[in-house]
């Protein structure tokens, strides 16, 4: 092939992959995906230009024409998505630069140098040569991935997969800068060995190639670049071994917290077992993290959890017991028994991972629950119409089209219907063959029973507010807005105020956005500037009616600490008649509390509209409850700050908040009391005190549901613990319910009950 020929074809090849791309949501701007696509045919380009450039150059001379190749090639698939701005909102153009430049422009480099020694090596077989590279480079990737905890991929050529889909943040960091300089230095260590000379110099420019190549693998090793169950386990430290789980874990972490959480695991191990009706055939592997960002380093997922069936195993960061993510992740470990191996997954038409019925299984075995349930949810978005249409949702493709939470939501539902009708072993059946029977007749059934649902007002809009936002590959900016609000959370308010100004510079319309940057400005205490936020927000009819509640909310609390509590108890009136979440209707009744009760309720308003840190809170909690001894709202403020350092006196707080007159309130000091005992080690107590909620007609049947899995918990955590006496607190926790709580049952006769059976497991 010509020059002129094999340039046009390669030139026209990337052409036409960056206008492909141009029409591709979230691949249409110049981003990450963009440049990990584009690199993939511009690195095959750079490795055949490096193979024709050695045929009449030295080494390092061929290396650099076929990168100066590389390079102008590049600018085809670049100036079409530049382009394409004018089309598509960019938000970041420098950073896609940056991405362009350390993936596909390094790549195409790294690809050249590979072309050179390998065309050198094998003059007639140079390509095929570079073709079988990319192969073994690119198998050895997929086997880490298969046999290593980590998710994401470092590629020689490639550059960098981030692996989880859903996690929206992904950052140039030290690993991928290191691990291009690794691919270069190698490339660099390869093009001078292929060199034909021997003499001094050849040896002098090899030693030192070899030896920068060493040092930078050196440094990609410390960084976190290769990485294998070993590594990971001998990074965190701490493992410990249950009867069906081994964990891993930071090794900084407290003996009983570490303790409670082996418990937590038997305890989804349970429930489970419950569920599908069967044992694992081996032990599960569980990595635990500190947090989401110690998570992506070590295994490449960030805040996503993720499990690998195939392994038995999974990854969570800051787990916490009563955590549904556990259970959820778990699941996906038990129906690795289900499906055939080598893969232990569900497959789509028997090629790719059936990720609706993945998902859909793993959410019908954890079944969560708040105030309604998967069904009562997906029956909301019927009704709203924003379910989508569940054959499309059932699809691979259409799976990942949606919104996350309301793709889980619907499979979650319908993967529960079909094993509750249909059974355990039918469920199974379809999660192997990769396929629901007879699905037009079970998707009828399955609407007829969400149609039979019965639905407050109220949940609908809020379900609208849940529900109504598109998937990652329908999100404008999806990466860069995701990373600003991520910032945020952590940030000091003058710096939170200039992060959602950039968000809104971005999305002028978006409500959280404007949300967030209406709280910022309470914090800092623009009061004009808050006002006239949230008027634009309430009177805006396309924010939604729980975002303009939300609005109403923060305009009257505005109004109530400048002195108006007219308007304020009007705000919170009107704010009150569209609340549906628990936590909504406690923080608005207590606010209403406040507008009556003198300087300690305007203290009170400051503490829930202008919320701060863990130990401010419990200084001005206390504060609030100085002014007013006797207020029972401040009691229940000062209980819930209390609840983690001081458990007595939190307990004290809450008997004495049950003089508030109002359901959701007392719903929650119940609960509180009996988590005050639970995480303490008090389950003899705990545990009927669950029970009895679990049987309070003022609970949603979702929520009664929890309440019962809370004192199943208690139950199995308590046979956990055998005949080991109660901790000490448990004392004085039981005279203090016996000098209040007349209705409490005594810790002595609950110790000398019938033993606590492990209910799941029958």
């Amino acid at each position: 092939m010509t020059r002129d020929r094999f340039t046009l074809v390669w030139w026209t090849l990337l052409g036409l992959t960056g206008l492909v791309l141009c029409g591709i949501p979230l691949f249409d701007l110049l981003g990450f995906e963009f440049a990990f696509v584009v690199g993939i045919p511009l690195s095959l380009y750079g490795g055949a230009c490096g193979v024709r450039a050695r045929r009449t150059l030295d080494p390092l001379p061929a290396w650099r024409r076929a990168t100066k190749q590389v390079l102008i090639a590049s600018l085809v698939p670049l100036a079409l998505i530049t382009l394409n701005a004018l089309r598509v909102q960019n938000c970041d153009y420098l950073e896609g630069l940056a991405f362009y430049a350390i993936l596909p422009l390094t790549g195409g480099t790294v690809a050249a140098g590979w072309g050179v020694a390998l065309g050198r090596l094998a003059p007639r077989r140079g390509v095929w040569l570079f073709a079988l590279a990319v192969l073994v480079t690119t198998a050895l990737a997929i086997r880490r991935f298969w046999i290593d905890p980590p998710v994401d991929a470092f590629h020689p050529l490639f550059g960098y997969w981030p692996g989880a889909l859903y996690d929206d943040v992904i950052h140039i960091d030290d690993r991928l800068f290191v691990s291009r300089l690794e691919d270069l230095a190698v490339a660099l260590a390869l093009v001078v060995l292929s060199g034909a000379e021997r003499s001094l110099g050849w040896l002098v420019r090899a030693a030192g190639a070899i030896a920068l190549a060493g040092a930078v693998y050196s440094a990609a090793v410390f960084c976190a670049v290769h990485r294998d169950a070993d590594w990971i386990a001998e990074r965190l430290g701490g493992r410990i071994e249950t009867e069906h789980v081994v964990v891993h874990y930071p090794w900084r972490w407290k003996s009983e917290d570490v303790r409670a959480l082996a418990d937590e695991l038997e305890f989804a191990y349970a429930e489970l077992r419950d569920f599908f009706g069967f044992d694992l055939s081996r032990k599960a592997t569980v990595w635990l993290y500190t947090d989401d960002r110690s998570k992506k380093r070590l295994m490449g997922a960030r805040r996503v959890r993720i499990a690998k069936p195939w392994q038995w195993s999974f990854h969570v960061h800051a787990p916490q017991v009563g955590q549904a993510v556990l259970v959820h992740e778990m699941a996906h470990v038990f129906s690795a028994e289900i499906a055939e191996s080598p893969h232990h997954l569900s497959l789509y038409r028997g090629v790719v991972p059936h990720m609706p019925l993945i998902e859909g299984l793993a959410e019908a075995a954890t079944w969560k629950t708040d105030r309604l349930d998967l069904h009562e949810w997906s029956a909301a978005m019927r009704a709203i119409g924003v379910a989508p249409p569940l054959t499309e949702v059932l699809a691979p493709t259409g799976f990942y089209g949606r919104n996350s939470r309301t793709a889980y939501t619907l499979v979650g539902s319908f993967a529960r219907f079909y094993r509750d009708r249909y059974g355990t072993d039918a469920l199974a059946a379809a999660y192997r063959a990769g396929a629901f029977p007879d699905i037009e007749r079970l998707i009828g059934e399955w609407q007829a029973h969400l149609d039979r649902q019965t639905l407050a007002p109220e949940a609908l809009e809020f379900a609208r507010a849940r529900y109504d936002r598109p998937a990652i590959f329908g999100r404008a900016c999806a990466h860069e807005i995701a990373a600003l609000r991520a910032a945020t959370a952590g940030a000091k308010p003058e710096e939170a105020l200039a992060l959602t100004e950039r968000v809104l510079d971005h999305l002028p319309d978006d409500v959280r956005g404007r949300h967030d940057r209406l709280a910022v400005l309470m914090r800092l205490g623009r009061w004009d500037a808050a006002r006239i936020a949230a008027a634009d927000l309430i009177e805006d009819e396309r924010a939604g009616a729980v975002a303009r509640a939300l609005a109403v909310e923060r305009l009257a609390d505005l109004n109530g600490l400048a002195g108006d509590l007219a308007a304020a108890r009007t705000g919170y009136t009107a704010a009150l008649e569209t609340a549906f979440a628990r936590s909504d209707l406690r923080r608005l009744r207590i606010k209403q509390l406040a507008l009556d009760a003198g300087e300690a309720g305007q203290r009170a308003l400051r503490y829930l509209a202008l919320p701060r840190r863990n130990v401010e809170q419990r200084v001005e909690a206390g504060a609030i409850v100085a002014l007013a001894p006797d207020w029972p709202a401040g009691r229940y403020l000062r209980g819930r700050a209390r609840l983690e350092d001081e458990p007595i006196e939190a307990l004290v707080d809450l008997l004495a908040a049950r003089a508030l007159d109002d359901p959701s309130i007392a719903i929650e000091v119940e609960r509180l009391i009996a988590l005050v005992h639970f995480d303490r080690g008090c389950h003899a107590v705990a545990a009927p005190r669950f029970a009895a909620l679990a049987d309070d007609t003022r609970l949603d049947a979702g929520e009664a549901l929890e309440m019962a899995r809370w004192h199943r918990r208690s139950r199995l955590f308590g046979a956990r613990r055998g005949a080991e006496p109660p901790p000490v607190v448990c004392d004085t926790l039981a005279r203090v319910l016996a000098e209040i709580d007349t209705t409490a049952p005594r810790l002595d006769d609950a110790a000398h009950a019938d033993p606590p059976r492990d209910e799941a497991a029958e």
